[in-house]
Parts: C-alpha cells; structure tokens; sequence
C-alpha cells in the first residue's frame, strides 16, 4: 500500500474558515498582521507537507491539463477591491436573485427534471450550525446530510445543487472506496457537474433566461480557471513547476487554500473530468440511483491519462477532504 495521500494542515485557516468563508475574507482584508501570519503558516506547512513518488505523479499528470485550461478558459469574472482583482467570484447578481420560494424546493424541481432522487437527500438538508462552516455534506453515524444555508436566493440554490452532486455521489450504490483519491476526486466532478447542469435547467424555465444564462457560463468559467490557477500555483510552491502565468492578490480568499495543502489537485483533476460534458456525469447520477448493482467504480472507466492509483487519506469526515494534520 503506497504512503497516505493526506492534507497538511494549516490551522490558522481551519480555525477562520469554520465560520463563512466571505466573512474570513473579509477579516482578513481588514486585519493584514493576521494575513501575514495566516500565509506564514501556509509557506511552514507547504515545507512539511507528504510528496511521495505517486503523490508527485498525480501532480505532473495535472499540471499541462491545467495549464492549457486556463489559457482556454474566459478571462475570470472577479470581484473588485482597492482596484485589483481578487479571487472571489462575481456574483452580485446571483445573491440579489430570487429562486420565489426556497432553494431547496428550487432543487428538487431541478432533481426531478434531471431524474434523480430528491425525497431523502433535500430531507437532510440544515443550516450549518452557528451560520457556518461552508455548505458541505457531513458523514454521521447513520449516514450524510447536507449542511446548506437557504436563504431563498439563486447563490443559495448554485450552493446547494453542488452539495448535493456531493449527497448523491456518496449516496449512490457502488460510490467506491471511500478512503480513495479517486473516490474525491469523482465525488468533485459529481459535485461540480450537478452545479452546474442543474442550474443551467433552473435558469432555462426562466423567463427572457439568455442575460442569466451568458452571467452563469462567465461564472463557471471563472471557477474552472481558479480551480487550475490554485493548483498550479499549489504545484508550484511544492517545487513541481512553475508558477501560473498570471497572478492574483489575496489568495487566502479560497478556503480550501488556506485551510490545507493538497487538495487543489482534487479540484484541477475534477474541472479537467467535467470540461467536455459535465452532462455525461450527472446522466451517470441518475443511473446509479436506479440501478439495483453496486460496482467497485462509481463513474465509467476514464481516459487512460485520467486513470489515478488507489491511496488511503486522512480519517474522512465530509465529502471533502478533511486534513489529518
């Protein structure tokens, strides 16, 4: 059994980050000492963090996908502060939008559209407790449920059908290993694949969609171009390459970044899986809920470049990769 592909903590950012990340941001926008320290302890746990001869070729194998990606991609649609550009997503309109009732009843018309189950996975959905952490889906003692604020609005919903992908993936006979880099790594691609065909179908039903629509597609380019901009510059600081042509102020703003090192491939290799047909995933969703035979994978078999060897992580406590230390 190869070494544990694991997380390296970073607990300044675990410990921000348990509340919202917007609100972190924020924090540490108006309190620079605190960023200095947060980014120190980020360049301490890049220096110890585990980079095995499998570790290192899952790595080399991202790192040309992702740098074509991004030179593909849209330029990315990015708030604004102090004139620069930040890694936050703009979404001013998403959070001004209405879904007219609730995002989970929004949801489940999306669901069942889409066919898949909606009964028991929007039954589990619940506010995270104290308003945060971020929305994830949580392994209990007796399964998954889904921790998502629903505020009634369009950025509520984008947040819940990307949980829920999460909730259905890992729900689904046959989701494979559990304590596997592949089993994240489909698990991402499901997440990100309902996000963003489901909400696709939510705004189709809308009338005049076609402004929504050209909003929606900037969006998710934006966050395919951060998923491989952070791994890249992840790769990076890890000495495997060098650093991604463009840069960005304020990195710290993606939780997963300054919470942990290692994930960021988890996102690259998933944007990668689903550029193509993101369709194509949740069609396989919705299989796997009806069918009656688990399989050892979840997903049909991948492109031979996308075939990614076993290795045991961290204890697992989310969907998401949780760090171990």
């Amino acid at each position: 059994m190869p070494d544990p592909l694991v997380l390296t903590r970073i607990q300044g950012g675990w410990d921000l980050f348990m509340t919202n990340y917007v609100e972190a941001a924020r924090t540490l926008r108006r309190n620079p000492d605190q960023l200095a320290r947060l980014l120190a302890e980020r360049r301490r746990a890049v220096e110890r963090h585990p980079l095995t001869d499998a570790v290192r070729e899952i790595y080399d194998g991202q790192i040309g996908r992702s740098r074509t990606a991004m030179a593909e991609l849209a330029p990315p649609q990015l708030q604004r502060y102090a004139d620069s550009a930040v890694p936050l997503i703009e979404q001013t309109w998403l959070r001004s939008d209405s879904t007219r009732s609730s995002a989970v009843e929004a949801a489940r018309v999306v669901l069942r559209g889409l066919s898949l189950p909606d009964q028991h996975a929007l039954d589990v959905v619940t506010s995270p407790p104290g308003g945060g952490p971020a929305a994830r889906v949580a392994k209990t003692d007796t399964g998954f449920i889904i921790l998502a604020t629903d505020d009634g609005t369009t950025s509520s919903l984008a947040v819940l059908l990307h949980e829920l992908g999460h909730f259905l993936y890992e729900t689904a006979p046959g989701a494979g290993l559990t304590e596997s880099f592949p089993h994240y790594v489909e698990s991402e691609a499901a997440a990100l694949a309902l996000g963003r065909v489901g909400f696709d179908m939510y705004l189709a039903a809308l009338p005049e969609p076609s402004e929504k629509q050209k909003l929606w597609a900037s969006y998710c380019d934006t966050e395919a171009w951060l998923n491989h901009f952070y791994f890249l510059t992840e790769a990076s600081e890890l000495g495997l390459c060098e650093p991604p042509p463009k840069t960005l102020d304020m990195l710290y703003l993606r939780d997963t970044y300054s919470t942990s090192v290692g994930y960021q491939v988890v996102y690259a290799m998933a944007s990668s899986l689903i550029a193509d047909d993101p369709g194509q995933f949740v069609t396989q969703l919705a299989s796997r809920h009806r069918s009656t035979e688990a399989s050892s994978r979840y997903f049909q078999p991948a492109p031979p470049e996308f075939k990614l060897p076993h290795h045991r992580v961290g204890e697992e406590r989310t969907s998401r990769w949780r760090p171990t230390a």
